[in-house]
């Protein structure tokens, strides 16, 4: 059967997604007789997907060049931002454009990028009109039937989705999902809208029963058991280093010092400068510097002790810059101001436990720590304090729309999202909450709801249940990074289905 055969598809080739299996994917959707287009993030992808001879490309388009000189890429063309705006059907562009985090966070300035803005707003401006050309030109000249993302991380893959779903045209990601093993088709930058979606409404309204229903149990049973932690989520290592791996660490800046003199570097981009992909040797010993100094005042610091906190609330620190902050709740991005006025809001005599996330050990600043340390009604407890034993004391979880939500939801644990991230709105024990004003009022509300219950329990079976229904048990980080072929073919046959049931 020819079912994709003139199927014009358009790939965001990005990084090693785009070597190792976006390439593949390219080969097999041509052997089905698609007409193929490409987006490609970082030049040394750009230079590969040029220079390959056996993907033929109708159009294929460097996203570094966009974001390294968007002036240079329009070309004298112009596009007023209220067009923008209508053509994306969205009110103002820049919580949008926050996501861009080598314009908006300057990486020069400090390690692990800071707060400062990096271009000027001209720049930033500049940069959205020329992913809106590009945008406009792939449509136009390609007219994609579908768009495949790794995932929607940034302004261009967000310019994209908008412009897209109001044409009427699928743009898919395949990522993970709150259940560990299993990944879902996401259809829009905000992770709420795909089958997932559609099939946890189905079993909520009770419109529909799941055969997985049991298989729900066991993981739930599981989980209670033993703490899951996803894939993705960061662990705490807390295993003692040998010595050869302690001599590594200390050479390893010598040595990258020594491979840009050997082999320079790609140019930076033009109008970002320093980057975590181009760090002269001072920004590469300032950075091993840096995460040295603190790291040691993390592990040294002088936590407040969880066993002498009688009740809280508490509020996980999220990596930053992070999808779930970033794109998702981008009025809350800082997240020292939201602890604050979470701690503002607790009533009686309840305080706000904050943990700082283990990704993050090594990338805040010392004054970072003090300052949530030294906010009233806030407690910062050690990162090396596990979350099943927070979570087994805390009342209640305020969140951006991490995966504390979920593993909360496991313990029947209410939660809070200030947040528009879909995955976690969906859990049972998550409520919606976005006006501070009125947070303390919710917050009490949201405390005397009770989940110690069956009818709590058969809705977070049939939450996990959507998930086993409408979801892969396939891990997608060894889909994205992964080399065995057989898990590509697999992978191959389930982007195969899903753009077939698309583009019927």
């Amino acid at each position: 059967m020819d079912n994709l055969k003139g199927k014009r598809i358009f790939i965001f080739q990005q990084r090693l997604w785009g070597t190792n299996f976006g390439y593949f994917l390219a080969k097999k959707l041509q052997a089905e007789g698609c007409l193929l287009g490409a987006l490609t993030s970082t030049k040394r992808t750009h230079d590969f997907f040029v220079s390959q001879a056996e993907v033929r490309h109708e159009i294929i388009v460097s996203f570094d060049e966009i974001l390294g000189n968007p002036e240079k890429y329009l070309a004298g063309d112009d596009f007023p931002l209220q067009e923008i705006c209508q053509a994306l059907q969205i009110d103002s562009v820049w919580p949008i454009a926050r996501t861009v985090r080598e314009y908006i966070r300057s990486y020069k300035d400090k390690y692990g990028y800071g707060f400062k803005q990096n271009v000027p707003d001209e720049t930033i401006v500049l940069y959205i009109k020329a992913v809106y050309k590009c945008l406009k030109k792939v449509f136009s000249e390609f007219k994609p039937d579908i768009i495949i993302a790794p995932n929607f991380v940034s302004l261009h893959h967000i310019m994209f989705n908008l412009y897209a779903k109001a044409q009427g045209i699928k743009m898919i990601s395949f990522f993970g999902c709150k259940i560990k093993g299993v990944s879902l088709f996401y259809y829009d930058y905000l992770n709420s809208e795909g089958p997932f979606f559609d099939r946890v409404e189905e079993l909520y309204r009770g419109e529909a029963e799941s055969q997985n229903i049991e298989k729900a149990k066991q993981y739930i049973s599981g989980f209670r058991k033993e703490f899951k932690r996803l894939t993705y989520a960061p662990k705490i290592d807390n295993k003692k280093k040998s010595l050869r791996q302690i001599i590594k660490s200390h050479l390893a800046p010598w040595a990258n010092i020594a491979r840009w003199y050997w082999r320079r570097p790609e140019k930076a981009w033009e109008v970002v400068g320093v980057s975590p992909d181009f760090r002269p040797p001072y920004f590469i010993l300032r950075d091993y510097i840096a995460s040295k100094r603190y790291k040691h005042f993390a592990d040294n610091f002088e936590y407040y002790p969880l066993d002498k906190i009688k009740k809280f609330i508490y509020m996980p620190l999220q990596v930053q810059p992070e999808i779930a902050i970033d794109v998702a709740a981008p009025f809350f991005s800082n997240q020292l101001e939201v602890a604050r006025l979470v701690a503002m809001s607790l009533p009686e005599d309840y305080v706000l436990v904050v943990r700082d996330a283990p990704a993050m050990v090594g990338r805040r600043t010392p004054s970072y720590m003090e300052k949530l340390a030294r906010t009233p009604n806030v407690k910062l407890v050690d990162y090396r304090v596990s979350t099943q034993e927070v979570l087994g004391r805390a009342d209640l979880v305020v969140s951006f729309g991490g995966t504390t939500l979920a593993e909360a939801a496991f313990y029947s644990k209410p939660g809070i999202q200030v947040g528009d991230f879909g995955i976690t709105l969906k859990l049972p024990n998550v409520v919606k909450h976005t006006d501070m004003t009125t947070l303390a009022s919710k917050i009490k509300e949201v405390l005397k709801v009770n989940l110690n219950n069956q009818e709590y329990e058969r809705k977070l079976e049939k939450y996990v249940a959507a998930n086993y229904d409408a979801g892969y048990e396939v891990d997608f980080f060894d889909v994205w990074y992964g080399q065995d072929k057989e898990l590509a073919e697999s992978a191959w046959q389930i982007y195969k289905a899903e753009i077939e049931k698309l583009t019927r």
